[in-house]
């Protein structure tokens, strides 16, 4: 990998040092054929300087880590305190500034124009650019809210000089998602998502092929939309991050399933767990169920280049005495420990159990067990008295975060991380479940959550409502047809709207629902045929949540006021040589069985009209929001996601700007978990350095 990098620094970075200090040189712009690869891949060499941060700045400085002062630089220690410093090392927009001017200078130079056999020579390359471009704006805009805004090169210290002096170039995250959504729009339209992606042969990097090492332009654009609307409340923009979120999960022969690589109990007695969620969710695959929507990768030693240390914040190692910097804390634990297990036990079709964690920690083996798996499945503690008996400054403990082992709990050489995820698929599925819901779709929204959006769930209408699937319905896909395998040409790029194929009938859709062959976590309808796709992410920790009665949509004031149902009487069994009084009952008791179902149809619709009004919507919203943001801690944590989950929710519920300038934590998070005094108050924005 750093063989490959390193020959693209020369052509990459011959601008000015940054866009704050630059050095009066010139770049050479008269760029050959190789001369513009290399360039792709010095601008890749110099994302790696952002990877740690891309982590430690959202998630330090929120509430599921504790750092340890004893060990952790003051640097991280200034994040934990939301007090970071000018001289701060994780507060250096430069670094963020040398990719983007890296993307201006190459984008001004390239050959946009040249073709090869009827197709632009290095669309590739300038779209994966330009996803650089604005995954560093949008990081800018999370982190400092406002920021210089530059889409031309800088090349002389006096044009840098000069940007620094001016407030007028500063934009706003508004602005700044105007941008770079209306810079990527077209290429949705264009190939399937791997096709969009430099590939460069069938070069590998540790096994990994060199398309993972950029963005997929849908995901990047599902999250440029979600960002806005919550910024500015558009109901477009919540409708538009559902198109691309659909239309990167669902392409014809890409699909991205949640899948059922999760974390459960062995069996109905609550004995021994079965784990495949840990070891597989994380770590780098080509297969096409691997969670990775990209990756930044890292040199993996620091004599190549730029290495990350995200391995000795979160993990024991030889360099830290064993002490990692961070470990989790207690609101980590509260939130794992309050969700209720579910186990679903299907014996037969006459024997069928629907069971429930003990809510008592003293009758597991280990307290981590209660409630939700995913934590007990990523962080590990073992015991170092080994070491530590002949060496007082080694802690006598262990622990991991398996998230940044990279499939090794042998870290004793302490190797650096290899890679840092761009978006992982689970999130970014919970991401379409906030625009979902945001948008108006809280029962889509909700069955992300409890169900998985097979089709079969999308076909049910006791869990997706007839209102909200012909509302559903009425989003249209951007065009890819549902036989052919690239999108047709009559899309929007060309003025006319394929409104023929709705977004929600795609393979990743058509797969069974949740079944399995095996006894200890069957299912109504066991099957060892169909792979499994498509699961509730809830159920990845908290079992089959599909039959968790706790876990509910509507609260019992919103279904007390339902409709009763009225019973429906049998009719009676008409003889072969019936009577004319036989025949009497019987007309009698089909007339009766009639009036029943029609009292029940008009029932069904006087509930199916109430649940579909504005009061119970705005409710199931309410508590459907609660639900992800506690799904987004539980399954993403340790990630670096967690303070702009905690950011976009303020917004959405405050309204973009509305948030204000210092960090307030969701009223419902105080009120069951308590409050974050290192928080509270405390700058929602880091102050961006003037030099």
């Amino acid at each position: 990998m750093y063989g490959m990098l390193l020959l693209g620094v020369g052509a990459a970075t011959t601008s000015c040092e940054d866009m704050f200090t630059a050095e009066n040189k010139l770049v050479t712009t008269d760029l050959a054929p190789q001369d513009t690869v290399y360039q792709v891949m010095g601008i890749v060499k110099r994302m790696q300087k952002l990877a740690d941060r891309t982590v430690l700045l959202g998630e330090i400085r929120a509430d599921l880590v504790d750092v340890d002062p004893s060990v952790a630089s003051t640097d991280i220690q200034q994040l934990w305190y939301n007090n970071v410093g000018l001289d701060n090392v994780y507060n250096k927009p430069v670094d963020y500034y040398s990719v983007i001017n890296s993307c201006n200078i190459y984008l001004a130079n390239v050959d946009s124009l040249l073709k090869s056999h009827g197709e632009v020579y290095y669309e590739k390359e300038i779209c994966a650019v330009k996803c650089f471009r604005a995954w560093c704006y949008l990081e800018l805009a999370k982190i400092y809210g406002s920021v210089p805004f530059v889409t031309e090169p800088v090349i002389t210290a006096d044009a840098a000089e000069s940007i620094v002096a001016s407030s007028g170039t500063k934009a706003d995250m508004g602005a700044i998602l105007d941008f770079c959504i209306n810079d990527l729009q077209k290429y949705p339209y264009m190939d399937e998502n791997n096709a969009l992606r430099p590939k460069y042969g069938n070069q590998t990097w540790n096994g990994i092929s060199y398309d993972k090492m950029f963005i997929p332009v849908r995901a990047l654009l599902a999250e440029l939309y979600l960002w806005r609307g919550t910024y500015t409340g558009s109901q477009s923009d919540y409708i538009n991050a559902i198109r691309m979120y659909h239309d990167y999960f669902n392409f014809p022969s890409e699909e991205h399933g949640v899948g059922s690589r999760d974390v459960r109990w062995h069996n109905r007695d609550f004995q021994g767990t079965i784990d495949s969620y840990s070891g597989n969710r994380f770590y780098l695959s080509n297969s096409s169920s691997a969670e990775q929507a990209g990756v930044l990768p890292c040199d993996t030693v620091a004599y190549y280049g730029n290495t990350s240390d995200i391995r000795i914040v979160f993990n024991s190692q030889y360099a830290n005495n064993y002490y990692p910097w961070v470990t989790p804390a207690r609101r980590l634990y509260d939130i794992s420990a309050d969700q209720i297990y579910c186990y679903y036990d299907y014996t037969s079709a006459t024997v069928i159990d629907t069971l429930y964690g003990s809510r008592n920690p003293n009758d597991y083996t280990r307290s981590i067990l209660l409630g939700d798996l995913r934590f007990y499945s990523v962080y590990t503690t073992t015991s170092n008295l080994a070491e530590s008996k002949y060496n007082a400054n080694v802690n006598n403990m262990k622990s991991y975060i398996a998230k940044w082992t990279d499939g090794s709990m042998v870290l004793g050489t302490d190797r650096k991380n290899p890679y840092i995820p761009y978006y992982r698929n689970t999130i970014l599925y919970l991401h379409m479940a906030e625009a979902l819901n945001r948008a108006g779709f809280p029962e889509t929204a909700y069955a992300v959550l409890k169900y998985g959006l097979t089709y079969n769930v999308m076909s049910n209408r006791s869990i997706i409502s007839q209102d909200e699937f012909d509302r559903l319905c009425n989003i249209k896909s951007y065009g890819f047809s549902l036989v052919e395998p690239k999108y047709a040409t009559d899309s929007i790029m060309s003025g006319k709207t394929n409104s023929s194929f709705v977004i929600w009938r795609s393979d990743v859709f058509d797969n069974p629902d949740k079944n399995q062959s095996s006894g200890d976590h069957g299912s109504l309808n066991p099957s060892s045929e169909a792979d499994i796709v498509q699961i509730g992410i809830h159920s990845i920790g908290s079992g089959d949540t599909e039959y968790n009665k706790f876990y509910y949509m509507d609260d019992d004031a919103t279904l007390a006021n339902l409709v009763a149902h009225v019973a429906v009487p049998d009719t009676v069994a008409l003889p072969k040589r019936a009577t004319e009084e036989d025949s009497i009952a019987w007309k009698e008791s089909v007339e009766a069985r009639d009036i029943a179902l029609a009292q029940n149809l008009e029932i069904d619709e006087t509930n199916a009209k109430y649940l579909a009004t504005s009061e119970v919507r705005t409710k199931r919203q309410a508590r459907i929001a609660e639900l992800i943001l506690e799904e987004e801690a539980l399954e993403g944590s340790f990630e670096g996601l967690r303070f702009y989950d905690i950011m976009r929710y303020q917004m959405q519920e405050k309204g973009g700007t509305g948030i204000g300038a210092t960090i307030t934590l969701p009223a419902y998070i105080e009120d069951k978990y308590g409050t974050t005094s290192r928080m509270t108050g405390r700058p929602w924005y880091l102050t961006l350095p003037s030099r």
